[in-house]
């Protein structure tokens, strides 16, 4: 069988995109892992804020709420009026709520689990 230098031609830009599709492919999947592991790095770092916050018994109230001014890039945190008193004691002046300035939907998609999920199918 004889191969002429056209047909050699032929097979090294085969074997040369093949390849090149091959590393681009590899690339795509470490480049998700790194994302995937990033997202769920940031999801845990969310997950601890509300556990915290939760914890002290301030109150995050959904978008719905009219203390809210209707949702926004920003979400409000009521802190109780036992945090109140205690602020007032220690001579501060009592916050009555903040501001995350995280987005709202990124914070209900933790409080909904969502990452959690996709924790699993990562680990």
């Amino acid at each position: 069988m004889r191969f002429s230098i056209r047909d050699l031609v032929w097979l090294t830009v085969l074997v040369a995109m093949g390849l090149g599709w091959w590393l681009h492919a590899q690339r795509w999947a470490v480049e998700k892992r790194q994302l995937q592991r990033d997202l769920l790095y940031q999801a845990d770092f969310v997950d601890q804020f509300i556990s915290v916050v939760k914890n002290l018994g301030c109150e995050i109230p959904p978008d719905s709420d009219p203390r809210c001014a209707n949702g926004g890039p920003y979400t409000r945190i009521f802190v109780p009026q036992t945090l109140q008193n205690y602020f007032h004691s220690q001579g501060a002046s009592a916050p009555v709520s903040f501001t995350f300035s995280g987005s709202r939907d990124q914070l209900q998609r933790n409080i909904d689990g969502e990452f959690d999920l996709l924790r699993n199918i990562v680990q």
